[in-house]
């Protein structure tokens, strides 16, 4: 697997968290995340709408997120259940952060 093929996987693994986080901020609608994510990274990762509507999808399947149509866009809301599920996300980032600095620390 190359660099940058296991960047990407990587990514495709946090991206749920990540776009929870983003619409946590405010209400956004998708192109808008994807610059986000764009503009976070410094243009080192720009996701397609390809992955991103999927999450958003999944979000809202969950009931984290809301969607409402405002001027024929989709815009989305974090939820109160959206809320508390990006707290334990957090948390178990926050561990998994301390689990792997053991793993990497020789």
């Amino acid at each position: 697997m190359t660099d940058d093929a296991m960047g990407r996987e990587m990514r495709k693994g946090f991206l749920k968290m990540i776009v929870l986080k983003i619409i946590s901020k405010k209400p956004i609608h998708g192109y808008d995340i994807i610059h986000a994510i764009e503009t976070i990274t410094h243009g080192h990762w720009v996701p397609s709408p390809g992955s991103i509507y999927p999450v958003l999808d999944f979000l809202e399947a969950r009931g984290y997120v809301s969607m409402e149509e405002i001027d024929r866009k989709k815009v989305y809301t974090i939820t109160e259940e959206g809320k508390k599920a990006l707290e334990a996300i957090e948390e178990k980032r926050r561990q998994l952060t301390e689990e792997m600095s053991l793993l990497f620390n020789d």
